[in-house]
């Protein structure tokens, strides 16, 4: 059998037993766990309900320890199962047989020796233990053993000493087990123990455990080794590169762009910080937070972009520092793409936006000198590295609205209407991300001090929110026409107004941005019924997030918010419910452009239900489906009940108005 058969074999085992006291294939089921167990050792699944078992079903003696015989973790054994068996066998002493009560305490020696579980997990029991021993005389040899493996120095007191001679005493002659208890309290606190007890041979106290329990331990002490060995070798491959730049093959011609880490030390070391580390000292996260606050930092400072603890040292570094490595970056940034634009490789420079990427998430906020960048590269751009470029416009969260209007935002949309459809969902992602920024750095929660250069926000949030929402506004009813409405481009416009919408209600900004009709009619014309229900579920957000923009914004400006939403509803409904798209068009915004002349044009065509719930193309598949299955889908009321198992926010939307 394969190790999941074994396994599934094991608990159907278990489970046989579990249900029924008498099982007449005990034996055959029972070697397939005893090879598992010792072979591969059980799970942790398997364990907790083989010991479920022990404690609670009632079986004869000899299969009852030949079930805790098989108690052998695969790894280490859950601290829960090692306390269960405990309270069990020491609060049951008196119903227990005595060979099931010795078989568990060699069980809990064995477990001890080949440390697989905590040593405190057994080691809190050890004043019951001792209790134990002083009333149980048929068990006073195996606990004693118990006891004899876990006692340390502090737990040898004058009590202890004299209830083992008292215990002593009922004895003709001294047993083994007790001298040998003595002997090594003797040998941590000799002042507490007579002279004339005498050192024993512990090979002669006590038998082994048995022999398949001792050997199937040592196994699982071997599995846990093996995995200890390779989780350090693979920690001590976990180290931190600095100069990853410098490791690249090829382009011989091409100049470095950026210096590796070093250092420059004017005068004697002697006058060296000695617990100064070098940052080559630091190979890990562990050896990061140690120390920390003692690294000595290099004398370029965007050599340190080379990794995360580079990240993380640059965001705590001095304010003095800081302004070495903005400074640095910026001409470093100008060198490579403006100045001597072609000197380094694509490579170079593909991974150093990279890595300036990454510095701002990691940081969760901006650095200001790459709006400087922006505003002077973008004007060179030809398409290259563009998707980089964008990374790092997610991060401009501490410019002014004229700098983001003039300087990055105007490039930003010259690129949008040159580039292709997958460019432009990329720069919508983009700013979309850049919004969910600003919110996370202003809006959500009261203002805190930025680590890196202690920046504050230039402008107010409520005051960026709608130069960029217009922006956007602009680029996706621009781009939907110049692509017929595509579904990916509707699809990422929704996502922008969805995320807002979830921003804005959850904000102490007091903004409300809402989608053009483009989106909204767009949306709902589509021939895909997941956007037509995320477009369905995003009114009705907006329908429960208006009592609390009411009590925040201006009554007027709220006011002319509900209006427009009411109208992207009541157009929707008509559509949906009363087949009014056509005929009603000019009650509302949907199709109010269109020509009488248009309409007549069509006069044949039942134009109005067209986009009924039960003619609308995104929801025939849906109904076409279910019709092949014998479901009949006739009116209405029948697709309502449809949409409420498939595309519920289509159901929630209608049954709005019906409320």
């Amino acid at each position: 059998m394969t190790e999941n058969e074994t396994k599934q074999a094991c608990l159907k085992f278990i489970k046989c037993l579990k249900e029924k006291n008498t099982f007449l294939e005990f034996d055959t089921h029972l070697n397939i766990l005893q090879e598992e167990a010792t072979k591969r050792g059980l799970d942790d699944d398997v364990l907790n309900s083989l010991v479920d078992i022990i404690i609670n079903k009632s079986f004869r003696t000899s299969r009852r320890i030949s079930l805790i015989k098989c108690l052998i973790p695969r790894y280490k054994l859950p601290e829960k199962i090692a306390k269960s068996m405990i309270i069990w066998c020491f609060s049951s002493l008196n119903e227990l047989p005595i060979t099931v009560c010795i078989i568990v305490i060699k069980w809990i020696i064995g477990l001890w020796d080949y440390e697989l579980v905590d040593r405190k997990v057994i080691n809190i029991y050890y004043d019951i233990f001792f209790y134990t021993m002083l009333k149980k005389p048929r068990l006073e040899r195996d606990i004693a053993r118990l006891i004899y493996v876990l006692t340390k120095p502090e737990d040898v007191s004058r009590r202890e000493v004299s209830r083992l001679l008292a215990l002593q005493k009922n004895y003709s002659k001294p047993p083994k087990h007790i001298t040998a208890l003595l002997s090594l309290f003797k040998s941590y606190k000799p002042e507490l123990v007579p002279e004339k007890i005498d050192s024993v041979n512990i090979e002669s106290v006590w038998k082994s455990i048995p022999e398949v329990v001792r050997l199937s331990l040592e196994e699982a002490r071997e599995r846990v080794d093996t995995v200890e060995i390779r989780s350090s070798q693979q920690s001590a491959q976990t180290h931190f590169n600095w100069n990853i730049l410098q490791n690249q093959k090829g382009h011989k011609k091409k100049s470095t762009l950026l210096p590796s880490v070093g250092y420059f030390h004017i005068g004697s070391s002697i006058f060296k910080d000695k617990d100064a580390k070098s940052i080559f000292d630091i190979s890990s996260t562990e050896e990061l937070g140690k120390y920390h606050q003692s690294v000595e930092l290099p004398c370029n400072a965007v050599s340190l972009l080379s990794n995360m603890a580079g990240y993380h040292l640059l965001t705590y570094a001095d304010l003095q520092y800081q302004s070495r490595f903005s400074y640095n970056l910026y001409n470093t940034l100008a060198r490579a793409f403006i100045w001597e634009n072609g000197k380094f490789s694509s490579e170079e420079m593909d991974k150093l936006l990279a890595m300036t990427a990454e510095f701002s998430r990691y940081m969760q906020e901006g650095i200001l000198v790459i709006k400087l960048f922006f505003d002077e590269y973008l004007y060179y751009n030809t398409g290259e590295y563009l998707l980089r470029l964008l990374d790092l416009l997610q991060w401009m969260t501490n410019v002014s609205i004229a700098e983001l209007r003039e300087n990055i935002l105007m490039h930003v949309q010259n690129i949008f209407y040159e580039s292709d459809l997958s460019m432009k969902c990329e720069i919508i992602k983009s700013l979309r991300k850049l919004i969910v920024n600003l919110f996370v750095r202003q809006g959500l929660e009261e203002h805190v001090t930025s680590s890196f250069l202690q920046q504050d926000p230039l402008e107010n949030l409520a005051d960026v929110v709608p130069v960029i929402a217009e922006i956007m506004k602009n680029l996706i009813v621009n781009g939907l026409n110049i692509h017929n409405y595509n579904v990916l481009l509707l699809s990422e416009a929704l996502t922008f107004y969805e995320e807002i919408c979830i921003l804005e209600s959850r904000s102490r900004i007091p903004s409300w941005t809402l989608p053009p009709s483009a989106v909204i009619y767009g949306a709902f014309i589509t021939k895909s019924c997941a956007v037509l229900s995320r477009v369905c579920r995003l009114l009705l957000r907006y329908r429960e997030m208006s009592p609390r923009l009411r009590h925040m914004m201006p009554s007027d400006v709220c006011e002319e918010r509900i209006q427009v939403i009411s109208i992207y509803a009541n157009d929707i409904h008509r559509a949906l419910w009363y087949n009014e798209p056509f005929s009603g068009r000019k009650n509302g915004d949907f199709l109010r452009g269109l020509s009488k002349k248009v309409i007549d044009d069509f006069k044949d065509c039942d134009l109005d239900s067209l986009l009924n719930i039960s003619n609308h193309y995104a929801i025939l598949s849906y109904k076409y489906t279910l019709s092949k299955m014998g479901l009949n889908i006739n009116t209405k009321e029948d697709t309502m009940a449809m949409a409420l198992c498939y595309f519920s926010a289509v159901n929630e939307f209608l049954a709005a108005f019906h409320e």
